[in-house]
């Protein structure tokens, strides 16, 4: 991240933690959500509406789909909108009770599981796989910062990839979007050494800031 950027992302995180530290409401569309403390909250940031904006392309309708790191669960709530048959994931505690409470809100079902990445989750088929994952390379010292920190020496994606190759069926889509801020190159290598594929297949500029998709296959040997 350059300078400037870092200077900016302290200031803008010291606002954030003090408005994210009491219950808000928040509207996509025609989705009503409750951002409850701790929890990463998605009006802030581009990349849930990002990835909500390329799955609008897809037709979901009856397929199975895994938001791993749900968050808020705005993703699993829009994709059991439009007839997705939705499984939500979270490390923490607090997100899993914000999924919970925003599929009663909006009327919705969604298997909710706590879970380290795929930890807690059976090896089974998925049609789509969403991951809005943590990037910065620091070490999380509570459980809200998993949902910004990949630990020091990329934990996350240390085990994203080891694991995430038992789930990548022929006919599943999994899709993780990124930002330039993070060292993209770095997270590609762990990748590859897990033989996982990261191909682009949208960007988009926000505010001065581009934004990546990358759809995840399974390498060549």
């Amino acid at each position: 991240m350059k300078p400037f950027k870092r200077i900016l992302f302290f200031v803008l995180s010291h606002v954030y933690k003090i408005y994210s530290s009491k219950i808000r409401n928040y509207k996509y569309d025609e989705l009503k959500l409750k951002i409850l403390p701790g929890v990463f909250h998605p009006g802030f940031f581009f990349s849930t509406k990002f990835l909500i904006s390329h799955l609008s392309r897809y037709d979901l309708k009856s397929k199975a789909v895994l938001e791993l790191g749900a968050g808020s669960g705005l993703i699993s709530v829009y994709c059991a909108e439009k007839g997705a048959l939705v499984t939500a994931s979270d490390i923490s505690f607090a997100a899993i009770n914000n999924v919970r409470l925003n599929a009663e809100l909006n009327e919705c079902n969604i298997t909710v599981v706590h879970s380290d990445l795929f930890d807690s989750i059976p090896r089974q088929q998925f049609d789509f796989i969403v991951i809005n994952p943590p990037y910065f390379a620091k070490d999380p010292e509570n459980e809200s910062e998993y949902a910004w920190f990949c630990g020091k020496e990329f934990q996350y994606f240390e085990k994203l990839f080891r694991q995430i190759g038992d789930f990548i069926f022929s006919s599943t889509i999994v899709l993780m979007v990124l930002s330039e801020d993070c060292e993209i190159e770095k997270i590609k290598s762990i990748a590859g050494k897990n033989k996982i594929e990261m191909n682009l297949v949208e960007s988009k500029k926000f505010f001065g800031e581009e934004n990546f998709i990358f759809q995840l296959h399974h390498g060549k040997n």
